[in-house]
């Protein structure tokens, strides 16, 4: 026993010497929300950038600096772990296959690590080694307790086995990698962060629940204020620790469903503009705070795509003391009298399309924000309708729209709903039958807008099947007396001639039996007449 105890106190390091780092001033900046149902880790790229990884979907969802959604990524099998290289190289960890792929900035497979497939148990998070020329990878094994080192596509190493003693895992989670090359990884079932040298050799560790209750705790990463950053899922709030003496500095958020608020945070991210990044899984979206001295921007509409003729708007919002200085560029030109804080286009045309960006001057530093790119397009507008048409049945119909605007999508709707492959201007309907009758109307989008025509009826008529003259006898009253054999329901004409020439109506009429005697009253003074009968649509 006192072995074991002897054993246990030399590795519960509890540091009494007060923290090297200070406490950040965390400032609340709002959310990203769009697309995302339940993020679990997140990464940056050095152009600001942020990628999450939402398991449930099956995806990855790109926003770039300005909070603009810019892509959605599907197709992967529960993804989990992420990481962005330097030169946009995207690291993805699935845990339904359990394995990590590479890809290009296009999304491009470029290779797996390891065996691919089934290289890991559960592959949670990915920390890449800073300033390598040869990219070395760490990836958490949460079910294998290992993390396992990558250079390439290859395992070069692995450290850690299940545990409670020093080096030893139970079920870790979060790792990242200090400037000098130090591991940290979060052990979060013995509720404690190991940290490692580079060749996965024990250094060092502390409690996460020491000064406070932990639980669940996932991601990590470090500052370059020598502070480490720990989700605590459980408790709803990020750790804040001085990365050498374990020390808690402070927290960042609160549990709860309101701004600022986290429910299960899972991930967590640090761009160059000093924006802490946490994905807050029960809450479906992104937190951000800035830290100390940051740069946080924000892009009015929430696109890059406008329609010709609405507003823009990119602001540029600063933490720290100032005086800031302001000077907007467009396509790495300065713009005339852009100086503040915000930029403000009223009504945007198409020369407005080109990259934004800002450079912050402040009392320490210059600051080249990224770029935001805008696109403006013409919205979409019907210049013509479909026109109504009453038809037979089996008759071929087109219905056709006329529309202007940049880069149209087309889909036509019966009654309001879609009307599967209807994607062209044009609907041409072979052979209509009555099923086909009703309201049609077409909805013309891009990336802007959306409009839809007012609707267009198509009336398809049955013709009767029985029309036919069946006798035509002059009476006693000297006049032409015609049975007709119709059916029931429809209106007919019946006509007359004394020439095949020149026809005149003698009535027109609705049969509700089928045969039917009519007096033809203007034949008193004919011995001889021509008598036809037609169906009225």
């Amino acid at each position: 026993m006192k072995r074991i105890c002897l054993a246990l106190s030399c590795f519960a390091v509890v540091h009494s010497a007060p923290a090297y780092a200070a406490a950040p001033v965390a400032t609340s900046l709002g959310q990203y929300a769009k697309a995302l149902q339940a993020p679990a880790r997140v990464a940056v790229d050095p152009a600001g950038s942020v990628y999450v990884t939402d398991p449930q979907r099956g995806q990855v969802v790109v926003f770039d600096a300005f909070g603009r959604l810019v892509s959605t990524h599907t197709g992967f099998a529960r993804p989990l772990g992420i990481a962005v290289d330097a030169q946009g190289t995207i690291y993805v960890a699935e845990e339904k296959t359990g394995s990590v792929s590479v890809l290009d900035a296009q999304w491009h497979l470029l290779y797996q690590l390891g065996a691919g497939a089934g290289e890991f148990l559960l592959p949670n998070h990915i920390a890449l080694a800073p300033g390598t020329a040869s990219r070395t990878v760490y990836v958490s094994d949460s079910r294998a307790n290992e993390v396992r080192v990558y250079l390439g596509n290859s395992r070069h190493s692995q450290f850690g086995a299940y545990g409670t003693g020093p080096g030893q895992f139970n079920f870790p989670t979060g790792v990242c990698v200090s400037p000098a090359g130090e591991v940290f990884v979060v052990d979060q079932n013995n509720d404690r962060v190991q940290v490692f040298d580079s060749a996965g050799k024990f250094l060092r560790a502390f409690n996460l629940g020491t000064t406070q209750p932990s639980g669940r705790s996932q991601a990590a990463l470090l500052d370059n204020a020598g502070r480490l950053y720990v989700a605590d899922t459980f408790q709803g709030t990020v750790k804040v620790l001085d990365a050498l003496s374990g020390d808690l500095l402070s927290t960042v958020g609160a549990f709860g469903q309101g701004p600022g608020h986290l429910n299960a945070p899972a991930g967590i991210a640090l761009d160059t503009f000093g924006r802490l990044y946490i994905a807050s899984a029960n809450n479906a979206r992104l937190e951000l705070y800035g830290l100390d001295s940051f740069l946080h921007l924000r892009a009015s509409p929430a696109t890059g795509t406008i329609a010709t003729g609405a507003s823009l708007m990119l602001s540029a919002i600063l933490g720290g003391s100032g005086p800031f200085a302001f000077e907007w560029q467009k396509d790495g030109q300065s713009l005339a009298n852009a100086t503040n804080a915000t930029l403000w286009i009223s009504t945007v045309s198409t020369a407005d399309a080109g990259a934004y960006s800002v450079v912050v001057k402040g009392p320490a530093a210059t600051v080249n924000s990224s770029i935001a790119w805008v696109t403006v397009i013409d919205p979409p507008a019907i210049l013509a309708g479909p026109q109504s048409v009453t038809v037979l049945r089996g008759t071929d119909v087109s219905l056709e729209a006329i529309a202007a605007g940049t880069a149209l999508n087309y889909q036509w709707r019966l009654n309001g709903l879609d009307i599967p492959d209807a994607t062209q201007s044009t609907l041409t309907l072979p052979d209509v039958q009555v099923s086909q009758a009703g309201a049609y109307s077409i909805s013309v989008s891009n990336a802007v807008g959306v409009t839809v025509s007012s609707p267009a009826f198509i009336t398809v008529l049955t013709p009767p099947t029985v029309v036919e003259i069946l006798s035509s006898t002059i009476q006693t009253d000297q006049l032409f007396h015609i049975t007709v054999n119709v059916d029931p329901g429809f209106t007919y004409a019946l006509e007359t001639s004394t020439n095949l020439v020149e026809w005149w109506s003698v009535t027109n009429f609705v049969n509700d039996a089928g045969l039917l005697d009519i007096s033809d009253l203007t034949s008193a003074n004919d011995w001889c007449r021509f008598y036809r009968l037609h169906w009225i649509p």
